[in-house]
């Protein structure tokens, strides 16, 4: 079969956008500098007789009739992450209408019908389990939170990206490489991540600014030194410190009545301070096998000067789970701190806030660091279950899906939704491109059977009156290793 002739117009429009990849290597993060390149060749660099590569959406692939298998997806009832996959109908959205037409186009070659049904919870959620142990061919793909994902892995519940599904090609550009180098375990990948998801972009955690009130205080918006590489945590910090005040002379600084330098959520300000740093819980040896490398003296000296930051008056954390215009979000909106940050789709939340406000990267752990910019785990990963009937059917919709998305969905996502709706200036925009070549995803982060105590640490040390490090490393190292231990031997006898 064919694509649609609706699909091929949109795509021919797509082909006018430059190509994006969801994600690249923490190891092989771009320049700070970086942009993605026009994909078009300038009249100086090509001759006049070189055509413009055509894009082959089905290249590589089977030519091959599903006869009308429905193909199922499993995905929480939440808006976020259902639209991150399925559109039932066009309505005018850029980004919904893309996905439509993307699942139009697969279906419609592959005589396959792309459907969903909705999990249990919003949130975490295991429920393909029951099934898969019962050897029910319920579900082509499971698409759950990103440390419920590891449930299944951790289980042996999944396909093994690497070997037993043919049609996927996670060497291209349209899988993401961080998340399969982290994700692996003994050379099996169970959980994976790409340009299926725009989730992996709208997960990723970025800092905003307030630009008028950087205007009013004297201080340069950042972008420039964000591009020469001097946008570093202590460069930021001295703006932070430098925005506080007593707006209404009481003659002390609290978070309901006054100006502060930062405002940060749990699940995402103590994360970054470690993350960007460069620290990852979980590393690998060269058998690719997990190692706990939470702690080190570096590890210490991220938190003690975040925490040093977030204890003073100038900063405020909210604990909160969930707290937008009455949290640490309705302050920065009020116009009452400088900076925040949040999950990227968050940004959309401020689309109503009077002052205009930047995006760019958390701040680097130094000059000679590269920018790193960490995933939320509760974005959408991709699990194949063991009981899906036809590996190479399923892999080839995938692969398709993944392609196809790398052209439509991602550049839509990423022009529209971001550039055109929530960031308010060409800067912002730039930004966006280190942003998205810097993701990384720790798998010590994700997998918390994996990473034990240390998974969640960034967030129970901002509750805790006991936050060192060292102690806390050294009371649980141990029983975390034999975890890792027990858990890997599943991986490497399995």
């Amino acid at each position: 079969m064919k694509p649609n002739a609706r699909f091929l117009s949109f795509l021919l429009a797509a082909l006018l956008t430059l190509p994006l990849a969801a994600c690249s290597s923490a190891g092989e993060n771009a320049e700070p500098d970086a942009k993605i390149p026009d994909a078009s060749p300038s009249a100086e660099a090509a001759p006049e007789t070189e055509k413009e590569e055509v894009f082959d959406p089905w290249e590589g692939l089977p030519s091959a009739d599903y006869e009308g298998h429905e193909f199922v997806m499993l995905i929480r009832p939440n808006d976020r992450w259902i639209a991150d996959m399925y559109a039932s109908e066009m309505n005018g959205d850029a980004v919904n209408d893309a996905i439509f037409e993307r699942n139009a186009a697969v279906g419609d070659h592959f005589n396959v019908k792309i459907g969903m049904k909705e999990s249990s919870n919003y949130n975490y959620e295991t429920d393909a389990v029951t099934s898969i142990k019962a050897g029910e061919d319920a579900y082509d793909l499971v698409i759950p939170h990103g440390r419920a994902a590891f449930s299944y892995a951790n289980q042996q519940l999944c396909l093994n990206w690497n070997t037993d599904l043919p049609c996927v090609r996670l060497d291209e550009p349209w899988w993401c490489q961080d998340a399969r180098n982290s994700f692996s375990i003994a050379g099996k990948l169970f959980v994976m991540e790409g340009d299926l998801s725009y989730n992996s972009l709208g997960s990723a955690d970025v800092m905003l600014f307030n630009k008028n009130l950087a205007k009013d205080l004297g201080l340069a918006a950042p972008y420039e030194t964000v591009l020469e590489g001097g946008w570093t945590f202590d460069y930021w910090k001295e703006q932070v410190t430098a925005s506080v005040s007593d707006l209404n002379g009481d003659g002390t600084v609290d978070k309901d009545n006054d100006r502060l330098g930062y405002v940060t959520q749990k699940w995402v300000g103590p994360m970054e301070a470690f993350a960007t740093s460069g620290l990852r819980v979980l590393s690998k040896d060269d058998n690719d096998l997990p190692v706990l490398s939470f702690y080190s003296d570096k590890t210490v000296s991220v938190f003690e000067r975040y925490f040093a930051l977030i204890d003073s008056e100038a900063a405020f954390v909210d604990t909160a789970d969930v707290s937008y215009s009455s949290g640490f979000i309705g302050i920065f909106e009020e116009g009452r701190a400088l900076f925040t940050d949040m999950n990227m789709t968050d940004v959309i939340t401020l689309r109503t806030m009077d002052a205009d406000f930047g995006i760019v990267p958390w701040p680097k752990y130094d000059e000679q660091s590269e920018y790193c910019t960490n995933v939320d785990a509760g974005t959408n990963l991709f699990v194949v279950p063991i009981t899906a009937s036809d590996p190479e059917r399923t892999s080839a919709i995938l692969e398709a899906i993944s392609k196809i998305s790398s052209r439509t969905v991602l550049p839509a996502y990423f022009e529209v939704t971001l550039q055109g709706k929530a960031s308010r200036d060409n800067e912002s925009a730039g930004m966006l491109d280190i942003i998205k070549s810097a993701l990384i995803f720790d798998l010590g982060y994700y997998n918390s059977d994996l990473g034990g105590a240390f998974s969640n640490e960034f967030v129970n040390f901002i509750d805790s009156n006991n936050r060192n490090i060292t102690s806390f490393s050294e009371s649980n190292a141990k029983a975390v290793t034999k975890t890792i231990e027990k858990i890997v031997k599943k991986y490497t006898e399995g």
